[in-house]
């Protein structure tokens, strides 16, 4: 048996790319999603719609060249706690994603929009949700036409930290850094590093 895994291992070494392109056409097959040879998912992602919007909406979830969502534990310097997560969750939604962008273990949540630029970096365990996920008011919390959301835009070059939360409205403007655990709660400029909750300025990048 220990001989046979070394083996297996071995081999998936040798054709590690083929391994990768066959997952990744795996799961876009598998949650009806185009396929790209150029995109890698390490380990198993989570690709949620409604299920009757599979077929009838084809530009709910636009995605980039050379996308990269690492849902395995091992393949993260700091480890993964979660896969990846794209939740379209609303009809009319709409999750846009870049060039160049790397997911490590973390949730994208669209019940209006979510547009990420190229060259976008966001470490394992971030969420980023465009609403409250349910009414502040506790007798409007059954009631969805209640809840509030609105658009998130992050543009080229961001580089989120892990474990930090991105609210609904926020923009973070091109080649910021946000901070480990941070919640953006206020759109940042461009280039500068914020961090902190709520998120604020600490200097810009020169």
């Amino acid at each position: 048996m220990l001989m046979l895994i070394k083996i297996l291992r071995n081999l998936a070494k040798k054709y590690k790319k083929i391994f990768c392109i066959f997952f990744t056409l795996y799961y876009c097959l598998k949650y009806n999603i185009p396929f790209n040879k150029t995109w890698k998912f390490i380990g198993k992602p989570f690709f949620l719609k409604p299920p009757f919007y599979y077929k009838s909406a084809k530009n709910n979830l636009v995605i980039g060249d050379h996308f990269t969502a690492i849902s395995k534990f091992q393949k993260n310097s700091i480890g993964v706690f979660q896969p990846v997560l794209i939740n379209i969750s609303h009809p009319g939604s709409q999750i846009i994603i870049g060039n160049n962008v790397g997911i490590s273990g973390s949730t994208i949540k669209a019940t209006s929009l979510v547009k990420i630029g190229n060259n976008v970096l966001i470490g394992s365990g971030c969420l980023i949700s465009d609403s409250d996920s349910h009414p502040l008011i506790a007798q409007e919390r059954s009631d969805i036409t209640k809840l509030k959301s609105k658009p998130i835009i992050i543009e080229d070059d961001v580089f989120i930290g892990a474990r930090s939360i991105i609210l609904k409205g926020v923009t973070i403007g091109a080649g910021s850094v946000i901070g480990a655990g941070s919640v953006v709660a206020k759109s940042i400029p461009r280039g500068v590093i914020a961090a902190g909750n709520p998120a604020k300025v600490i200097k810009s990048i020169e």
